[in-house]
């Protein structure tokens, strides 16, 4: 991808040991073109070799992780030089080596970015024997090289890498010898290679706002787009080999992946296998056996073989195709998070080739049985045509035949530098399971960060969280030159292989915002929109939809989100306005209105974005700062950390219309990082609120807020934290995305309406809502009045409940309190109704806060320990917020408190005396 003409230029910054560069080898490919990639690829003979498997054993194999040998790395003169870390990266390596220090502390972010303006070389010294080499094939694979390299193997050029996102595989048996080899990775500078690109041909926009911090001309390189910044995040264009590395050697033919589709036709399940395999054997036949063995319900297994005669390509690869058929009373359906069972099985393809009994190939991999569509049909068919909701199209997601409304957030990378998001697997754990706690069905993964690892969308599987996938193009226009192109077709085709036969994976998605950015000239695009529509189409639409739709025809691609779906692909893949709330997903951001009131938010079919900006807890922010006068709002820190522009203004404006907030306060900014939470929490609750609502007049079926994780420790829209501390909107989460939920909404006019929201797949008959109006000065409710109220499952009801009674009290004195109680429903969260702004409010008393910590402490099955607190109040409590230096988490926080006792669990993994849990613990409250 680094123009054609630019192979000099690699050589001209690019110096070994010797001052120059061998000329390239006749006989090896600079670039050899693969397109399939492994699932758990295993190669063995009758007696296999020893060695440590990272992803791929082999006949013979050489790992090359720094687990294996002993890599080195330096920069471009030579005056640093280290032990680096295989898979890893610079920053990592730099830091390891005490160059540079926690690249998150202070401004680091923008001290350390001479190391992205560097050119670094990564070798390493590995010994092949005679036998090993007696293999016919022999190759290097790189699983991910982040981003422009250049590869040398003793000291004669192999090939180059120019995707972070794509495996490549490179010829090496004429090059590598027995007994010492060298090899050596050469990167350089993704800021200048940007750079480059852009000055032989400008791709909008110039650069990010000077807010973020960052690099300029990301969308000319295939690499993390965040990692040139983000308004999120900061700028740190890494370099390394960032995945697994090695050679393999085989002398037949290989699995390089294989994909799975399910269909079922009356009682049975057809599964359909397709295995991609791989040989040096270019445009020859090749026979060979394909044995699949699927384990099913009481330890019963599925077996089948396939006797096979193909024709490879003129690359080598081939396709073999199996059909199992699967009754249905040898399996269990995977369901979505909280809607049933996340039931998986086990099934392994294993390939011996007539050529050669002796290698055996195999992969392996977790299937769910469930299917999954996109409906687009016909809105009239969910609502009637007599009124404006009833026009344009549906836009929901079925599971197993149920329209399933999608409650969950979008997910950014675990951590800024991709190494460690692959390596960090318990953060990724943890961040997914907060997701699924919050009864998250659905998360988006959003296209500017990665392609996340093997390990994040087997945890997706296992907690039936499903995944909006998006392909990694956000907030750009990007290139169309042949490399480009061709690049972009490798890492389409390898990573949809890569990533098809996960259950969880429930839509693609060509890019995020795109559309919406041509359409409305974010970019200044306008005055060339002819130029960028044409390019736009080339890459999403007849680039990238054929390999989605061939490798993986049994999901939906969207050309991009937020889009009007089918009716932007009727209207040319740019719709004239593809916002239209009758079709389609959106994204909404509106920081100056009152967001705490519901009426003010747009109708949508599917809500994929929406957010409100916090600030981390001070805990967090003393992770990056120790000086305390980098903690006020004018501080170089804290302006250095906000990279949304205007962003403190923002959420000054949200604070203003509900909350009270005197700049005198003595503190002021501790309140101000706690009203934000607040501030944040309660608007996202009142617009996932009118989403789940609008399930009834709209049919809006989907609600992703922005976003669930953070990637530093500052200013963002984030539910957790860096580091995994619950923001107030995560608890608040829990509570907005119960499966059943009683959800008031205060008209414009006073009145208020009240839905009935229930996410299960049975009704709910004799049940009881309960509205009670309290006076802020006491915990004794003046009315309480009871109403019936059904509800059909998957669904969302507007009750016939009036409270206008209420009218008869100043409004500034009280509120209203809605709970729900139904046989069969073990808990529904209490909803709230505020009729005038908690600045405004009369009567509220600063509470007096008794607690205690039980000295019975509970196991529990996951070998976790609860302790309970028991608290007593003599007042109502606004957004109880409790905070513990010791680690663990609250069941519930950020309470209203309406009741004189009550209780709440803590959770944490070490034993702790009671009485040291109690001593630590730290409360916080809203008063004005």
């Amino acid at each position: 991808m680094v123009l054609a003409d630019t192979y000099q230029e690699l050589i001209n910054v690019t110096r070994m040991s010797s001052g120059t560069l061998a000329e390239p080898h006749s006989n090896i490919q600079h670039k050899v073109k693969y397109k399939r990639i492994y699932v758990d690829l295993v190669s063995i003979k009758p007696t296999p070799v020893k060695g440590k498997a990272i992803s791929v054993i082999y006949a013979e194999n050489i790992q090359l992780s720094s687990n294996e040998v002993a890599w080195t790395f330096s920069n471009g003169n030579g005056s640093i030089m280290g032990h680096a870390t295989v898979p890893g990266g610079v920053y990592s390596d730099l830091k390891n080596a005490n160059i540079i220090g926690d690249i998150l502390w202070d401004r680091n972010d923008v001290l350390t970015r001479w190391v992205a303006y560097d050119t670094w070389t990564y070798s390493v010294k590995f010994n092949v024997s005679a036998e090993q080499l007696n293999m016919r094939v022999c190759q290097l694979v790189f699983e991910g090289l982040d981003t422009i390299a250049f590869v040398e193997l003793n000291d004669i050029p192999v090939g180059t890498g120019t995707n972070m996102f794509v495996r490549y595989v490179y010829d090496i048996k004429t090059v590598i010898q027995i007994g010492e080899n060298t090899l050596k990775v050469t990167f350089i500078s993704p800021v200048e290679a940007a750079r480059m690109r852009s000055e032989k041909q400008f791709i909008a926009p110039e650069c990010v706002p000077g807010e973020y911090n960052g690099e300029c001309h990301i969308n000319q390189l295939r690499k993390m787009q965040a990692s040139f910044s983000w308004d999120w995040g900061p700028a740190f264009p890494s370099v390394g080999i960032w995945k697994p590395v090695y050679i393999e050697m085989y002398d037949s033919a290989i699995i390089r992946a294989i994909t799975t589709h399910t269909n079922k036709y009356e009682s049975t399940w057809n599964l359909k296998i397709k295995a991609y395999l791989e040989t040096r054997l270019k445009s020859s036949e090749i026979k060979g056996t394909l044995v699949t063995s699927l384990q099913l319900e009481g330890k019963q297994t599925l077996k089948r073989w396939l006797e096979f005669n193909t024709f490879t390509r003129d690359d080598g690869t081939a396709e073999v195709d199996m059909d199992l058929p699967v009754s249905e009373n040898l399996i269990r359906l995977w369901w979505p998070n909280g809607y049933g069972d996340q039931v998986l099985y086990n099934l392994k393809v294993q390939l011996s080739m007539e050529s050669n009994n002796n290698e055996i190939s195999y992969a392996n991999v977790k299937i769910g049985f469930r299917t999954i569509e996109l409906i687009e049909e016909n809105a009239s068919s969910k609502l009637g045509n007599s009124t404006s909701a009833g026009t344009g199209l549906t836009f929901y997601f079925k599971v197993n035949g149920y329209p399933i409304f999608m409650k969950g957030s979008n997910w950014i990378p675990a951590n800024v530098l991709p190494e460690l998001g692959e390596k960090q697997t318990d953060i990724v754990d943890k961040l997914l399971r907060d997701a699924r706690d919050a009864h998250m069905a659905m998360l988006r993964v959003w296209g500017g960060g990665v392609y996340e690892s093997d390990y994040f969308y087997d945890k997706c599987d296992e907690y039936g969280i499903l995944i909006w996938q998006d392909f990694m193009f956000a907030c750009s226009m990007y290139p169309v030159d042949i490399d480009f192109i061709s690049s972009v077709q490798d890492e389409i085709e390898q990573n949809v292989l890569r990533l098809q036969h996960h259950p969880s994976i429930a839509i693609w998605a060509g890019n995020n915002e795109n559309e919406v950015a041509l359409r409305g000239n974010w970019y200044h695009t306008q005055y060339e929109f002819e130029r960028y529509k044409k390019e736009y189409i080339k890459l999403y639409v007849d680039t990238i939809k054929p390999i989605v739709e061939d490798v993986d025809p049994g999901r939906r691609y969207l050309v991009s989100s937020p889009s009007n779906g089918l009716e932007s692909e009727k209207e040319g893949y740019i719709a004239l306005n593809p916002y239209d709330a009758h079709y389609g997903d959106t994204h909404y951001y509106n920081y100056m209105a009152d967001n705490w009131d519901m009426n003010i938010f747009p109708n949508t079919r599917f809500a994929s974005e929406y957010g409100f900006q916090s600030l981390p807890s001070l805990a967090t922010m003393r992770t990056a700062t120790n000086k305390s006068e980098d903690l006020s709002l004018d501080s170089v820190y804290s302006i250095h950390r906000q990279h949304s522009p205007n962003g403190y203004i923002f959420i000054k404006n949200q604070l203003q219309e509900r909350l009270k907030l005197e700049n005198t306060d003595a503190n002021y900014f501790e309140k101000f990082v706690f009203y934000s939470q607040i501030s944040q929490a309660m608007s996202i609750k009142a617009e996932t609120e009118f989403y789940r609502q609008s399930q009834a007049d709209w049919y809006t079926m989907g609600a992703l807020y922005w976003q669930l994780n953070d990637i530093w420790q500052a200013p963002s829209w984030s539910s957790i934290e860096h580091g995994g501390k619950w923001k107030m909107l995560h608890y608040f989460a829990k509570s907005f995305f119960a499966p059943v939920l009683v959800s008031p909404r205060l008209r414009m006019a006073g009145d208020i309406d009240v839905y009935l929201i229930n996410d299960r797949f049975v009704p709910i008959n004799g049940s009881e809502i309960i509205v009670q109006l309290f006076h802020w000065n006491t915990l004794i409710p003046t009315y309480t009045k009871t109403f019936p109220a059904s509800i059909g499952p998957l669904s969302s009801k507007l009750l016939d409940i009036k409270t206008d009674y209420w009218e008869h009290h100043k409004l500034e004195n009280i509120f209203l309190k809605f709970s729900f109680k139904a046989p069969g429903v073990k808990y529904s969260p209490p909803n709230y109704v505020f009729p005038k702004p908690l600045k405004s409010i009369v009567g509220l008393k600063e509470p007096n806060i008794q607690f205690n910590v039980s000295n019975i402490v509970i196991r529990t099955s996951d070998r976790r320990l609860e302790y309970s607190f028991t608290f007593n109040v003599d007042t109502v409590v606004l957004f109880l917020w409790l905070e513990t230096d010791i680690g663990g988490a609250f069941h519930d926080n950020g309470i209203i408190v309406t009741e004189e006792i009550f209780n709440i669990v803590f959770v944490c993994d070490q034993y702790i005396a009671p009485q040291i849990l109690r001593n630590s613990l730290k409360i916080q409250y809203y008063m004005h």
